[in-house]
């Protein structure tokens, strides 16, 4: 088959089932599984595609329409310039965490030991870890999948400057908690009764640990801030929802203030504790 009819039977597909972003979901199958770029895609119509490539690309193509996110048909996701591998283990990166990465490495640089509770494929903790060399960090998950792919991604990244750890919440640091000086975490935050109402391709595929937050989506923060110790530095990624009720929470945590800082979408995304001088 050649590339023409290949890129006319996708769009159809793709077309007949109202899926709205067809040219990128072309586009990005088009690279992942074909190497080809989207120049090609336009250029090079008459290319013949190999029947076992197109064959995993029409496949591709129909789990799309079936519901899948893009990324677990593709197996890896792009993340502050890391590839990653995720499977259904894991919650697929958002750009909301790039942008809590690219903080803490603005803030941070001087520090040396970071913590990431639930690291799910390890995508904050690679961030961290290439981008500020000279640190350690620990990476925890209640998952042992999600530890091993976290591990996975960290060595085929090259990266080799992180501790994974299996343990729950705060208390999965252990003994290294002392040494730690900032702790990260994008954690379960959906209320329970909201979870209905996610989008279908999320709420089918991605894994509800890290999405289910309890009845008020607050069930993590409690928890962490019950046995969080003084004299951390702490990033924590939230819904925008839930700013009153964290204030709430927070305000009678000692030794901290706190501050809650928005996306680029202008939603307020980030709460970030800081130890009281």
């Amino acid at each position: 088959m050649n590339l023409q009819d290949l890129i006319y039977i996708s769009r159809r597909k793709l077309s007949e089932a109202g899926i709205e972003n067809s040219r990128f979901v072309m586009v990005a199958l088009s690279r992942g599984i074909l190497s080809l770029n989207e120049a090609d895609l336009i250029l090079n119509g008459e290319k013949e595609i190999e029947s076992e490539l197109s064959a995993k690309y029409i496949e591709a193509v129909e789990r799309v329409v079936g519901g899948e996110p893009i990324d677990y048909v593709l197996g890896f996701r792009d993340f502050f310039g890391i590839r990653l591998e995720v499977t259904r283990n894991v919650l697929i990166p958002r750009n909301e965490t790039e942008e809590l990465v690219e903080i803490i490495i603005d803030e941070e640089k001087n520090s040396r030991v970071f913590a990431d509770i639930g690291t799910g494929s390890g995508a904050i903790a690679c961030a961290l870890a290439r981008n500020i060399p000279s640190s350690l960090v620990f990476a925890t998950d209640i998952s042992k999948d999600a530890l091993m792919l976290a591990e996975k991604n960290a060595r085929a990244n090259g990266i080799f400057n992180i501790r994974f750890i299996k343990g729950d919440n705060i208390s999965g640091l252990s003994d290294f908690l002392d040494s730690v000086e900032v702790i990260v975490s994008n954690p379960p935050y959906i209320r329970t009764a909201d979870i209905d109402s996610l989008d279908m391709n999320v709420r089918k595929y991605e894994p509800m640990v890290a999405l289910d937050g309890g009845r008020d989506g607050l069930d993590f923060y409690r928890e962490f801030l019950e046995y969080l110790p003084t004299g951390k530095k702490v990033y924590l990624e939230m819904s925008q929802y839930e700013t009153a009720a964290l204030g709430k929470l927070v305000s009678d945590l000692n030794g901290y203030s706190h501050e809650f800082r928005k996306d680029l979408s202008g939603n307020y995304r980030f709460m970030i504790l800081r130890p009281e001088i």
